[in-house]
C-alpha cells in the first residue's frame, strides 16, 4: 500500500499512523476541536500534554526493529514534524520515547560502541543536529530571550553566548579600537580588503 513502509520483518508500518493517533489524542484525551486545535488556550493544552502524547502514541504504533535504520530515519522525520506542527521543540529523548529505544542506545551508537558499521551512529548524529537546530531556529525567531531554551543550548548542546564588544568613542563620535581587536579585525579580513580596514581605522 502507497501509505505504509514495509519493513525487514514483512509487517507493515502506516506512515500516517503516528500523526492518527496524535490526533486522537488531542480529540479524545484533551477534547479539543480540530477546528480550534490553534487557539492559543488549547496550543498550549497540547504543549503542556506533549510528552504525554508521545507516550499515548508509543503504546499503540508497533515498536520499530532497532536494526532498520532506514525506518528509524523515516519515524524521526515524522516526529519532528508533529513536533514543529504543535509548536514544540524535537529532542532525542522525546524520540527516544516514541520509539520505545532507549536514550543511552543513541548515545552507544553515536560513539560507535554498537552497530557502527550500519549508519546508526551517522543517524543519531543527524538527528541530534536536527533538534539543535530547530532549538537554535526557536530562538532566533522567538520575541526576547528564552532563558529555558538558552539553558538547554548551552547544557545540551554545548553552545555558549558571545557579546559584542563595548565600542568607545571619542569626541569626533570615531571609534578607538585596541591593538588586539586591529589584530583580531586584520586576521579575520581578507588580503584584498585589509588596506580598506585600515583606511577606515582611527588615527
Amino acid at each position: 500500500m502507497a501509505n505504509t513502509i514495509k519493513v525487514d520483518n514483512g509487517s507493515e508500518i502506516y506512515q500516517s499512523e503516528i500523526n492518527r493517533f496524535a490526533d486522537e489524542y488531542i480529540q479524545q484525551e484533551l477534547k479539543i476541536n480540530p477546528d480550534d486545535i490553534k487557539d492559543s488556550d488549547n496550543r498550549k493544552m497540547i504543549i503542556d500534554n506533549f510528552p504525554d502524547l508521545i507516550f499515548y502514541i508509543a503504546d499503540r504504533i508497533q515498536k520499530p526493529p532497532h536494526d532498520d535504520i532506514t525506518l528509524l530515519d523515516d519515524i524521526f522525520s515524522t516526529y519532528e514534524r508533529l513536533c514543529c506542527r504543535h509548536g514544540v521543540l524535537p529532542t532525542l529523548e522525546g524520540f527516544s520515547n516514541l520509539v520505545s529505544i532507549n536514550r543511552a542506545t543513541f548515545s552507544d551508537w553515536a560513539n560507535g560502541e554498537y552497530r557502527k558499521d550500519t549508519g546508526h551512529g551517522n543517524a543519531v548524529k543527524r538527528w541530534r543536529a536536527a533538534c539543535k537546530a530547530q532549538l537554535v531556529n526557536s530562538l532566533h525567531q522567538g520575541a526576547g530571550a528564552n532563558v529555558n531554551r538558552i539553558f538547554i543550548a548551552k547544557s545540551c548542546y554545548g553552545m555558549r553566548e558571545t557579546s559584542p564588544l563595548p565600542i568607545e568613542t571619542t569626541d569626533s563620535n570615531r571609534p578607538v579600537l585596541s591593538q588586539d581587536e586591529i589584530q583580531r579585525i586584520a586576521e579575520q579580513a581578507s588580503q584584498s580588503s585589509i588596506q580598506e580596514l585600515l583606511e577606515e581605522l582611527p588615527e
